[in-house]
């Protein structure tokens, strides 16, 4: 897929901020005050790309930046074997283990997950680790385990999340999760860098030049989790 899963796919550096919005203020006195401002904490990835993209074989690419611009969302994902490492599961449930589970409640940043002992996750299973991605049913609006989620033999378990999931819609004791890089985010690109045509790059189909240049975007990929049209 061309596009922003292919920006991903390509980049040279990925720099991940979901870091909570906070005010700080000093008084005269010196004496800091901070207040954290309620959001949804949406993701925000800066991907720099190589300037190694040769024109003739990435034509594609650019006409699809050029069509999504800086308004249209796009689902992607960290699947691609070159990446997938970053969001790569680290609990120890099975495949068959974590489609046997079900959503039974959110509140805030708690989520409780139920039908444990059927679906195989007994006593001392490691569910999650810290920085495992999370995700309900097909919403690509993931979120992250905070702690290391260790079944306690009941069947149900409840653990923090990295942000609040009340805005998205789930079902109880119906809707099952996603983990690791089976997680999608639902991204756009406000600032949508420009490109050059830079010499390089140079190659022949028998005698005929096909190519003659590189692609240099102005700058990083600012992508921005689209959570707007959320309810």
């Amino acid at each position: 897929m061309a596009g922003l899963q292919d920006i991903i796919n390509r980049a040279s550096s990925i720099q991940i901020n979901r870091r909570k919005v906070v005010g700080i203020q000093i008084t005269r006195n010196e004496i800091p005050r901070t207040s954290l401002t309620p959001t949804r904490n949406p993701w925000r990835f800066s991907v720099e790309m190589p300037p190694v993209l040769s024109w003739y074989n990435n034509r594609n690419l650019v006409e699809y930046l050029d069509n999504i611009d800086r308004y249209s969302p796009q689902v992607i994902n960290f699947s691609d074997s070159c990446i997938d490492w970053i969001f790569r599961y680290q609990g120890d449930m099975t495949t068959a283990m974590i489609n046997g589970l079900v959503i039974s409640n959110i509140t805030g940043t708690s989520m409780t997950l139920s039908n444990l002992l059927p679906s195989g996750v007994g006593l001392g299973r490691v569910m999650f680790q810290p920085g495992d991605l999370i995700q309900i049913g097909n919403n690509p609006y993931p979120f992250t385990s905070v702690n290391t989620v260790t079944a306690t033999g009941s069947n149900t378990i409840a653990f923090q999340t990295s942000r609040p999931m009340d805005f998205v819609t789930y079902t109880p004791n119906v809707s099952g999760i996603n983990v690791g890089v089976n997680c999608s985010f639902n991204m756009f690109c406000p600032n949508m860098p420009t490109y050059k045509l830079v010499p390089g790059n140079q190659y022949y189909s028998g005698t005929t030049l096909i190519n003659n240049a590189r692609i240099e975007f102005s700058d990083p990929f600012e992508l921005y989790e689209w959570v707007g049209g959320a309810t």
